[in-house]
């Protein structure tokens, strides 16, 4: 089994998160997963204000914070069979 990493933006007000990120890694272990997720997703929290849709504003004013999951994904072959 390996793992894929998803980022999601959320509001803790409103408790939505509409948006969602995968970086495309994979992963072997889900501990992999975990620990590159902690890391990605305080480095994409302090460059939120870079994006035109997270100002400094908004970022305060809906609390948003950055979550992530570690999915697992079935190992493929190179045409997409199971492996």
């Amino acid at each position: 089994m390996k793992y894929i990493l998803i980022l999601y933006m959320c509001s803790m007000l409103s408790n939505n998160c509409p948006s969602n990120h995968i970086p495309g890694y994979t992963f072997n272990s889900y501990s992999e997963c975990v620990e590159y997720g902690y890391r990605v997703a305080y480095s994409t929290f302090r460059s939120l204000e870079e994006t035109e849709e997270f100002t400094k504003e908004y970022i305060e004013n809906s609390k948003i914070v950055v979550k992530f999951e570690c999915k697992a994904v079935p190992n493929t072959d190179k045409k997409g069979n199971p492996a």
